[in-house]
């Protein structure tokens, strides 16, 4: 296995699905994998009756996953910032 996709149907509003997952092998990223793999999960929520999708993703992704979503159609809503302190 290279990758998956979990996708699934909001229990309170059918219409909504949501990306839970999207991971790829670190060896196989690059290859179009994570797009073919997340254009199938939409895919498949829209055929269960979906008609709009999110996902949640944080800004500072070392991996630019961000992109990749912002490429499908995906639009940001909100930004949440996240604050860190060492504790000496």
């Amino acid at each position: 296995m290279v990758g998956v996709a979990l996708c699934s149907i909001r229990r309170h509003d059918r219409t909504v699905g949501e990306v839970e997952e999207l991971s790829v092998r670190t060896d196989r990223q690059r290859l179009g994998i994570g797009r073919a793999l997340l254009l199938d999960g939409l895919r498949s929520l829209r055929e269960q009756g979906a008609t709009t999708a999110r996902l949640i993703t944080g800004t500072a992704n070392p991996h630019r996953s961000y992109d990749l979503y912002e490429s499908v159609g995906f639009g940001r809503q909100n930004e949440y910032v996240r604050y860190r302190k060492p504790l000496a």
